[in-house]
């Protein structure tokens, strides 16, 4: 990965949870990481754990953001979520798995918030 990916990718995972917390979300954790996989943000919504991954697109050229979360990356976002649960003991807690997409359409980045990605 460039440097100019992982400073957009960086930007993209603040602007998404400046979001998610003007929503009344709650921080629980950033970049949490395993050997699975990283989770980008973990938060509260009204006591449902919440799992996001952003992904955010400088150009539409490969399909818009939504479109990057396939199988593979679904499974990895799952063996992470049970390793982060697992380490807390939250068994007993609601989870969901969300994205925030920032992709960039003439010259602006749009923002979409998209909940349950993920059927488990």
């Amino acid at each position: 990965m460039t440097i100019q990916r992982k400073i957009l990718g960086k930007w993209g995972e603040e602007k998404a949870k400046e979001y998610l917390l003007s929503q009344g979300y709650v921080l629980i954790e950033e970049n949490w990481r395993t050997r699975y996989g990283e989770l980008d943000l973990i938060m509260l919504d009204q006591g449902t754990v919440v799992f996001i991954e952003v992904r955010t697109k400088s150009n539409l050229h490969y399909g818009k953001a939504i479109e990057s979360i396939d199988q593979r990356k679904q499974h990895k976002l799952l063996l992470t979520a049970q390793a982060f649960l697992q380490s807390k003991k939250w068994w007993d807690r609601p989870i969901r798995f969300d994205m925030v997409s920032l992709d960039k359409i003439q010259g602006v980045y749009h923002i979409q918030h998209v909940k349950d990605i993920i059927n488990y």
